[in-house]
């Protein structure tokens, strides 16, 4: 990877880092509440990006990418100063609205900002594109893992001290990006384009995209409603391990992928996810700690790797002269996913346990696995 788009990957995992730091204290945070509330205190998220895509789509092109990114960290970096200060469930909605805005601004910024700058060093338009898609999957995926697990690491090392000591090491660690960031080009000579415009879905991207509906629904599941089934049968951080897995497993697969046709990596993923997810969910509802991880594992390459960097791909590629809308509606899909399907699985769980549940939620994943490989055919 150029060196001015690696700048730009840092950064999203800076950003990254303030939506998975506080995953293992989320069910310190519900304080009881069950799933149903503390999952749709996780979807404010995804929420807050569906219905602020119109304008967080098109906002590169109005205040341009280096704006948008430095934006999108100072949201980020509040999201974790507020939870540092004022922990619980309300605070933690806050902070997730706030968190979707700031990685609304970085990731709709980042592909085509990291894509511009790889073009100016002499990289092709398609090239270019890999390369903005990776960055942008690299950063994310990377923060994800990355966040859960030196959260719990640092509750291992220090478990009465709250807020872990991590939460201030990534208020610095954003500022040091920031200054960082500040001192590379603008790509964009000026504003261009309406300051509300909907995401686009390039011509034969959808299926595609439609893959993160079921890939990012069942991560999102793996981060609600699968710790406070495990944390009420008296495992309260066996599935933030779980978590921290899933998506390094994905973040490490990834540099395996990027060479990998978009269309045959969704082939490859949509089965796999299948797979992984029912090993995750069965270890879940039957207490087997060393299958839920192996289903983790699995599902995390399967997510993270293959159907988000596939998808990805495939969308930059369909758009390549107006990159961040086709961003923006391949994210509005997925984040569709992860805030929708677990609010569903977690009222349902509430109110008819944990195992229907997430059989219905396997039923789901499988059969959207199934239909979407066949249209990629």
């Amino acid at each position: 990877m150029h060196s001015a788009p690696r700048r730009v990957g840092l950064a999203v995992f800076a950003a990254g880092l303030s939506t998975t730091l506080p995953l293992p204290l989320y069910v310190e945070y519900a304080g009881g509440a069950g799933a149903g509330p503390l999952a749709a205190a996780f979807a404010c998220y995804a929420l807050t990006l569906i219905i602020t895509a119109p304008l967080l789509g098109p906002l590169p092109d109005r205040i341009g990418r280096r704006a948008c990114l430095l934006l999108g960290l100072g949201l980020t970096a509040a999201s974790t100063l507020l939870l540092a200060l004022v922990p619980g469930l309300w605070p933690l909605a806050l902070a997730r609205v706030m968190q979707g805005l700031g990685m609304g601004c970085v990731s709709n910024a980042a592909g085509a900002w990291a894509a511009e700058l790889a073009e100016r060093a002499g990289a092709s338009p398609e090239a270019a594109s890999r390369l903005g898609a990776a960055t942008v999957t690299a950063g994310t995926a990377g923060s994800f893992g990355a966040g859960s697990l030196v959260t719990l690491l640092a509750m291992l090392a220090a478990p009465e001290l709250r807020p872990p000591f991590v939460f201030w090491a990534h208020l610095a660690l954003v500022g040091a990006v920031a200054w960082w960031l500040a001192r590379l080009p603008e790509t964009l000579s000026a504003p261009r384009g309406a300051a509300l415009r909907l995401p686009i879905f390039p011509r034969g991207t959808l299926a595609g995209t439609l893959g993160m509906l079921p890939a990012w629904g069942t991560t999102g599941v793996v981060l609600t409603t699968v710790p406070t089934a495990l944390a009420a049968a008296g495992r309260p951080y066996a599935g933030a391990w779980a978590v921290a897995l899933m998506i390094l497993v994905g973040a490490v697969t990834q540099p395996f992928l990027r060479r990998v046709a978009p269309r045959l990596a969704l082939r490859i993923g949509l089965p796999v996810l299948a797979l992984g997810a029912g090993l995750a969910l069965l270890g879940t509802v039957a207490g087997m700690l060393p299958l839920l991880l192996l289903g983790g594992a699995i599902t995390g390459m399967a997510a993270y790797g293959f159907v988000y960097m596939g998808g990805l791909a495939m969308a930059t590629m369909g758009a390549a002269s107006d990159r961040p809308r086709a961003i923006a509606g391949f994210f509005l899909i997925g984040h569709a996913g992860f805030s929708l399907v677990p609010l569903a699985v977690g009222y349902l769980a509430d109110a008819l346990g944990a195992g229907v549940a997430l059989g219905l939620l396997w039923l789901m994943v499988a059969g959207m696995a199934a239909g979407l490989s066949w249209r990629l055919r």
